[in-house]
């Protein structure tokens, strides 16, 4: 058989299912990714992050109408995702548990990310989604930190599938002149869901203009002007609105989070969190695959850009200094990295099967099969393993066996490291995830029906407590301070990501006269006293929070 021969039967047997078989393929990853967001949630007691809970209180005091504001009559933006806190007002609004809406919503948008993830190379290349597409699905439902911050109530979700949908638009608008470049609508929808969306955009573009310079040699198309103008008209208007109402440039919580001046600590910090991320995705496996994706001709065209955005995302989240996650901020690349990985898995499987298909030995034992008996035939069959190797790989079942324990131990080897390695070793256990969210939901609540309103409260952690309290509450970390977000720390980038930056002496200045926190940090100060009241009959959850009275109102 001629090498043309070869590749053309195998090409056949790849040939895309049907659209029924390709839903249930899907249908028995989704239930994979719905068992592991159950084991998740239950890690988190079933409720949304203490993080998320910023933003639903901001979704509140909108509904409420008093703007999108964490304090009513304070514009500080202490949130970073837009689109996705509007998206949760009007179910706020509408009485329903903001926790349970978040959870569900991001378990959808997960789902959606999935289902993208398997018609990718279907649509970009013709591919077999059986295979190819299977793959990055299959690698996204068994990731821990895909599923975990997909059921987190943040919008990491949401932005992935924004993200993932603007590149697959992007992607097939490049190959096919389309009436309107609707990418340019998803990445801006995407960059009012994080900021971030806009490095991704102007990644985009820039690939698109060395795409139409290297390789077809010629300017910009019309579809990419109109996608630049989509992108700036949509977000650049909500940008004009965000810089008058809130006055700087960037959200509150990135001053309080990052440093721009001196920040080779915070460089230190960032490769040191991608190394950890990658030890737990196994990247000694991933990565070279996914930059295999290249070797395939017909593939380069849409991986350069899969592989181009990735590795500069990558660098973006070194400059921030990483997080104090294990994998929150690279679950907007899993979907595009893990496309890269299965379509460098079958470039390997294309290049093996064709090697062992052309082998010496195949060819050998036919001659023998021409020169002896028919008895000694059937005994080479038996005894001889070369042969059987050869008819192994001619065989499209045995390629199908090998993809499939491939499949298996790769996944397994994901939801090893990345889930239980990674997420739940490394957040769900040390931050003590189900009973700290417990435990500020009753603060959170005891304090509503015990405090009076209007009472300033201080809290080291922004969300549940302020959210159930419903009183105007000050953050030691200035995520809603900007007195504290642009305070000088010396050696930034040194401590844990997002709470270097512990303005102590800002917040008493405010006189706050309840303090709510973590341990007994301020069981020595003069000002303030601790309560010995029962906000909870759990004793678990009673050592976890302190609260704090100031001296000069006890009464």
């Amino acid at each position: 058989m001629s090498t043309q021969e070869t590749r053309m039967r195998f090409h056949v047997s790849r040939a895309a299912p049907s659209l029924p078989r390709a839903f249930t393929l899907y249908v028995v990853v989704i239930n994979i990714l719905l068992v592991h967001a159950v084991f998740f949630s239950r890690a988190l007691a079933y409720d949304a992050v203490d993080d998320a809970y910023i933003s639903f209180r901001y979704a509140r005091n909108l509904v409420q109408g008093d703007g999108l504001v964490f304090n009513p009559g304070e514009r500080v933006e202490g949130y970073t995702n837009f689109l996705w806190t509007v998206l949760l007002a009007p179910f706020i609004g509408a009485g329903l548990p903001a926790g349970w809406t978040s959870i569900v919503l991001g378990f959808l948008f997960a789902a959606a990310t999935l289902w993208l993830s398997v018609q990718f190379l279907h649509v970009v290349d013709a591919l077999s989604i059986l295979f190819l597409g299977l793959l990055p699905a299959a690698l996204l439902a068994v990731d821990g930190s895909f599923v975990l911050w997909g059921v987190s109530g943040m919008e990491t979700a949401m932005f992935a599938f924004l993200v993932l949908a603007g590149s697959l638009s992007y992607l097939h608008e490049l190959r096919r002149e389309p009436r309107f470049p609707w990418s340019g609508v998803l990445f801006a929808a995407a960059a009012m869901t994080r900021p971030e969306g806009v490095l991704w955009f102007g990644l985009t573009v820039a690939h698109a203009g060395l795409y139409r310079l290297i390789s077809e040699r010629r300017q910009p198309t019309r579809a990419d002007i109109v996608r630049i103008a989509a992108f700036s008209l949509i977000y650049g208007g909500y940008f004009l609105w965000r810089y008058d109402y809130y006055g700087h440039l960037l959200p509150n919580t990135f001053y309080a989070k990052v440093t721009l001046e001196d920040p080779q600590a915070q460089y230190q910090r960032g490769l040191e969190h991608l190394r950890a991320f990658a030890g737990y995705h196994t990247a000694w496996v991933t990565v070279p695959l996914a930059l295999l994706a290249l070797a395939r001709r017909r593939a380069r065209w849409w991986a350069s850009y899969l592989v181009f955005v990735v590795a500069v995302y990558a660098g973006y989240i070194v400059y921030v200094g990483g997080d104090w996650s294990v994998g929150r901020f690279f679950v907007p690349i899993l979907a595009p990295f893990y496309i890269s990985v299965a379509t460098g898995l079958g470039v390997l499987f294309e290049w093996g099967r064709h090697r062992l298909s052309r082998s010496k030995f195949v060819v050998k034992t036919s001659v023998v099969q021409r020169e002896t008996t028919t008895k000694v035939v059937t005994t080479s069959q038996n005894l001889d393993p070369p042969r059987l190797v050869g008819r192994f790989a001619k065989s499209t079942y045995g390629w199908r066996v090998a993809g499939v324990l491939v499949l298996v131990g790769l996944l397994a080897l994901i939801f090893w490291g990345a889930s239980i390695r990674g997420e739940y070793r490394h957040f769900i256990q040390p931050f003590d995830a189900e009973r700290a969210t417990r435990a500020r939901t009753e603060m959170g609540r005891w304090l509503r029906e015990n405090v009076a309103p209007g009472t300033l409260i201080a809290v080291d952690a922004a969300g549940q407590v302020p959210y159930y309290s419903g009183l105007p509450a000050v953050d030691f970390f200035g995520i809603t301070d900007p007195q504290i977000a642009h305070m000088q720390v010396e050696e930034m980038g040194e401590g844990t990501p997002g709470h270097e930056k512990f303005g102590l002496s800002q917040v008493l200045a405010r006189r706050p006269e309840y303090i709510i926190i973590f341990g007994n940090a301020l069981d020595g100060s003069s000002e303030y006293r601790r309560l010995n009241v029962r906000w909870t009959d759990d004793p678990e959850l009673y050592s976890f929070l302190s609260i704090y009275r100031r001296v000069d109102q006890d009464g």
